[in-house]
């Protein structure tokens, strides 16, 4: 999602029940939760939510990965007005397979609940919000360490973004997004310069394969222009929109999805410590 209202998917998924270990606290203005912090930390881990926000225990048990697999130090602040929408409130089925009738009082609230918060969340605000969390980051005592972030599609947008010269060269080691919302081709990733791995579900609603190519065409010729600059794109088979973060890992097939796309991520930014 972006700009535009979110796709069934993006409102959609599993809740894994198992209980986060790291603490939530009030971190540099913003509500945050830290994933529990190795001994010798390797690199800080900025998170940036999907459209489900800091709260969902998913996104927090990802974020504990990331720091025990890792070595990272993992933050995942609060970036947004409110939240949006909440686990209790995914209605995929009924959006994609209920009748016209049926759906229509969702349908309703969808877009009562949506568009306000696409204005207040928008680009203009977010990302000034990110680069100042990440500044502080930068300031504070792991300022030695490189600084890397990932997003999920809300985030993932912004993942894209903060890769962009104009925006967090310099601040950013390396960035990664997962299945990002709808960008804004071909604007969204020109002018590239921090390195960035993108993983798509082949079954993604709001990235298609024809947005991939033209995605992976322009980074292709930024890698040949733009001294520094690494991009990867992975595919991964039969996933939906929304799988890394909210997969039903009971799906043995959607399990090794989730898994491969967590170690894409901590893979990548081992690569550029």
């Amino acid at each position: 999602m972006s700009s535009t209202l979110p796709c069934p998917a993006c409102v959609s998924g599993t809740l894994h029940t198992a209980t986060p270990k790291g603490s939530t606290t009030k971190l540099f203005g913003l509500d945050t939760y830290v994933s529990p912090i190795p001994k010798n930390p390797r690199g800080v881990i900025l998170y940036i939510t999907d459209i489900f926000g800091w709260e969902l225990p998913n996104a927090r048990l990802l974020a504990d990965e990331y720091a025990e697999e890792g070595g990272f130090v993992v933050y995942v602040p609060n970036f947004m007005p409110w939240i949006p929408i909440k686990e209790s409130d995914m209605k995929e089925e009924l959006l994609l397979h209920g009748g016209f009738w049926q759906s229509l009082p969702y349908r309703l609230w969808f877009i009562q609940r949506f568009v306000p918060f696409l204005f207040a969340a928008r680009r203009s605000v977010t990302v000034p919000k990110i680069l100042r969390f990440a500044q502080s980051i930068k300031s504070s005592e792991y300022s030695n360490l490189p600084l890397f972030n990932v997003g999920f599609c809300w985030g993932g947008i912004y993942s894209i973004l903060l890769s962009k010269s104009d925006i967090g060269k310099d601040m950013f080691a390396a960035s990664a997004s997962l299945h990002p919302g709808t960008l804004k081709l071909p604007a969204d990733v020109e002018n590239m310069s921090v390195p960035l791995a993108i993983g798509l579900g082949t079954e993604d609603q709001a990235v298609t394969k024809a947005a991939a190519a033209t995605i992976e065409s322009i980074l292709e010729k930024t890698t040949q222009e733009t001294k520094g600059f690494e991009f990867e794109l992975k595919w991964y088979e039969g996933m939906k929109h929304g799988f890394a973060v909210r997969g039903d890992l009971q799906k043995e097939e959607v399990r090794k999805g989730v898994d491969d796309a967590k170690k894409q991520v901590v893979e990548w930014f081992l690569k550029f410590m």
